[in-house]
């Protein structure tokens, strides 16, 4: 039985906190490090030269290093796309949090187009003072270079009808089929709204064929068994996704109302970004984890 190992690939450029610690703390197996073409063995500072060395000396780990134009967005993309590629079958996690701006965006198309899961590392000053911190007093670089156009991806989600639907899921402990009808003919969704359907079946079938069948195979709901009656859940995914995407004024109204704890969502909105207002993984907790506790040292690890 073949071993599915746990993947990091990222482009490397003045870090080591933001890679080391995502390689510990998510298990991973195997890093792919991209390094700038040339760079080397020479052009790296001493403090990256010692975080290879102890990554090549932990004996769990596998790393292997690759080259490519981490400036040139095709160069970049191509290189985490085939990193990926290579590791087909195996659990792949491209860090975007390091590296050029453009090796960044290049790991998230890369991660758009194959199967690999982006993540995003937020810089910490630790036990700093304000003092201690190091600022720039003058530009970091004097002069700008090439401008380069790049390319647009369609993101595709859930439809307006859907994110109403997503919408009046969020805070809630879960609605039946029934509940979800009711509230589709109150806000005169178009599925709803557009159909000669009267009976019951017929409405049924169109809340499945138009609401839930998507939404569960896209991951944003879950359907279980409650007694004799199946409710509809929102999942992370869904959370996500009205965070993600634009809302019309009636779906942002449908939130409102929702079980939003401590605050109402609208109002912790207008304080801090769209995401840390509907999430409900807060980004200012330490303990946030973006992935399944699976993935994580346990204290039980030896």
């Amino acid at each position: 039985m073949e071993v599915t190992d746990r993947v990091h690939i990222l482009a490397q450029g003045w870090e080591v906190a933001r890679v080391v610690e995502p390689i510990y703390d998510l298990k991973a197996d195997k890093v792919v490090m991209l390094f700038g073409e040339g760079v080397l063995p020479d052009g790296i500072p001493e403090f990256e030269r010692e975080m290879l060395d102890d990554l090549e000396a932990t004996e769990r780990l596998d790393i292997e290093i690759r080259e490519a134009d981490l400036y040139n967005l095709d160069s970049a993309v191509q290189a985490f796309s085939q990193a990926v590629k290579d590791h087909e079958g195996h659990d792949v996690y491209i860090n975007v949090s390091t590296g050029s701006q453009i090796a960044s965006i290049a790991g998230m198309m890369a991660a758009q187009t194959a199967d690999a899961t982006p993540f995003y590392v937020r810089s910490s000053t630790a036990d700093l003072e304000a003092d201690e911190v190091w600022t720039p007093e003058e530009p970091v670089f004097p002069a700008a270079g090439e401008i380069t156009e790049l390319p647009k991806f369609e993101l595709r989600g859930p439809s307006d009808e859907q994110l109403r639907i997503l919408a009046s899921l969020y805070g809630a402990d879960g609605a039946t089929k029934k509940e979800l009808i009711e509230f589709a003919q109150d806000e005169e969704l178009p599925f709803i709204a557009n159909t000669k359907a009267n009976s019951d079946e017929g409405l049924y079938r169109l809340l499945e064929s138009h609401i839930i069948e998507p939404l569960t195979d896209g991951g944003y709901v879950r359907v279980e068994k409650a007694g004799r009656k199946k409710e509809v859940s929102i999942e992370q995914r869904g959370i996500d996704a009205l965070a993600a995407f634009p809302l019309e004024d009636e779906a942002i109204e449908t939130v409102e109302s929702g079980v939003d704890t401590p605050e109402k969502f609208l109002k912790k909105w207008k304080k801090q970004s769209r995401y840390e207002a509907i999430s409900v993984n807060p980004q200012d907790d330490d303990s946030w984890r973006p992935f399944a506790d699976s993935q994580y040292d346990s204290d039980d690890d030896e």
